[in-house]
């Protein structure tokens, strides 16, 4: 009887296989940050921004205009 796929390549794509749902199962149980990223540029007259955030916008914007960052 002939064989028409290879041992070789059944055990690559065993391998190929296993080494995908690992790596599927080890991004499903990491903890991703919970970080958010603001626009600065439409902090001071955008409703939706928080009042930290618009603060923290100003105190940047303040260190770009002394040339600190």
């Amino acid at each position: 009887m002939p064989h028409i796929v290879k041992r070789e390549t059944v055990k690559y794509l065993i391998g190929f296989l296993f080494g995908f749902l690992l790596w599927v199962f080890i991004l499903s149980i990491t903890p991703m940050p919970e970080t958010k990223v603001y626009d600065c540029s439409m902090a001071e007259f955008h409703p939706d921004f928080p009042k930290d955030v618009k603060e923290e916008c100003r105190k940047i914007r303040s260190q770009k205009k002394q040339g600190y960052v």
